[in-house]
């Protein structure tokens, strides 16, 4: 099992997912993180709490997306905060 962060986002003009995984177990075990259907980048976690694992995982996908438009899907810039 794991838990899982997934926010539905308009990525330049197309709708996808954005996702980070933790471990269940293990909080830290098994850390990924995702855009749309690609294949899962796993990321060593430097932290122990789950809200410090769950906040890399999303500025590890902020900082890949810098370069694009983010939106939530009814238009406005998408917020960053867990």
């Amino acid at each position: 099992m794991s838990i899982r962060w997934i926010k539905n986002v308009v990525i330049d003009g197309e709708k996808t997912i954005i996702e980070v995984q933790l471990g269940d177990k293990f909080i830290g075990d098994k850390c990924y993180t995702r855009i749309g259907n690609e294949v899962e980048r796993w990321f060593d976690n430097m932290f122990e709490a789950r809200e410090d694992i769950l906040s890399q995982g999303i500025d590890i996908l902020r900082n890949r997306l810098k370069d694009k438009k983010v939106a939530c899907p009814d238009g406005r810039e998408y917020d960053w905060t867990p």
